[in-house]
C-alpha cells in the first residue's frame, strides 16, 4: 500500500443571486434643520416605497449621517448627507433603480454584487473530485498501480467579489413624477470566476494485489 497525493484546479463563471444599491441622499437648506428634517422625511417616503416593492425593511441599511450645520451672517445653513445599501434581487434590480432614478437628490453611488459561494462550490468541488480521480487513476496505472481508496481530501475556494464602480448618476428631476423599473434591454446581472483547489492522497496497491 502507499499514497499519491493529486492536487486539482478547477475554476467556473457562476452568477450573482442579488445584489446591494448603494446611495447617498444629500440637501442643502439656508435654513437651519430644514435639510435634515426634510431628508429624514424623504428617506422614510423611500424605505416605504422601497418596502411596497418587495425590498425587506430590515435588511435597508442607513450606513452613514453626516449634518454640517453653518452660521452666515445673515442666515445659519444646513447640509446633510444620508448613505444607504438597498438589497435587490436580480428580479428587483431595474424596479429598484427606476425608483430611484424618479427621485430628486440622490445618487446612485454603485452596485455591489453578491454570490453564494457555498452553495457554488458544491457541483465545482464535486466534478474537481472527479478530476482528481482520473488523473489518480491514470497516474496509478501508469506506475503499475491501482487506487484503492482515499485517505483524506481538501478543499479551498477563492471568489473575487467585484462592485460594479458606476459613474454615479443622479435623479432627474424630470422623472420624479414615475417610477418605470430601468429597462437596459438586457438583463441586470453579474458573473465571476469561482476558482476551487482540491487535494486528495489516494490509497494505491500493486495493480495484481487483491
Amino acid at each position: 500500500m502507499g499514497e499519491l497525493r493529486i492536487t486539482v484546479d478547477h475554476a467556473v463563471r457562476i452568477d450573482a443571486v442579488d445584489a446591494r444599491v448603494h446611495i447617498t441622499v444629500k440637501a442643502q437648506s439656508s435654513l437651519a434643520a430644514t435639510a435634515a428634517a426634510t431628508k429624514v422625511a424623504e428617506v422614510r417616503a423611500l424605505v416605504e416605497s422601497l418596502v411596497a416593492m418587495g425590498v425587506v425593511e430590515d435588511s435597508i441599511d442607513v450606513t452613514g449621517v453626516r449634518i454640517s450645520t453653518g452660521q452666515g451672517k445673515i442666515l445659519a445653513s444646513q447640509e446633510v448627507r444620508i448613505t444607504l445599501e438597498i438589497p435587490a434581487t436580480r428580479d428587483q434590480l431595474p424596479g429598484v433603480l427606476g425608483l430611484l432614478a424618479a427621485r430628486h437628490g440622490l445618487t446612485v453611488d454603485q452596485v455591489e454584487w453578491t454570490y453564494d459561494q457555498f452553495e457554488a462550490s458544491i457541483p465545482v468541488t464535486a466534478e474537481a473530485m472527479r478530476m482528481a480521480r482520473r488523473k489518480a487513476d491514470a497516474v496509478a496505472a501508469a506506475a503499475g498501480l491501482r487506487v484503492v481508496g482515499i485517505t483524506t481530501a481538501s478543499d479551498t475556494w477563492s471568489l473575487p467579489t467585484p462592485r460594479a464602480e458606476m459613474a454615479s448618476f443622479a435623479a432627474d428631476t424630470r422623472m420624479r413624477a414615475g417610477a418605470a423599473p430601468l429597462d437596459m434591454g438586457l438583463t441586470m446581472s453579474s458573473s465571476t470566476t469561482l476558482s476551487v483547489r482540491l487535494t486528495v492522497d489516494f490509497t494505491v496497491a500493486a495493480a495484481d494485489a487483491d
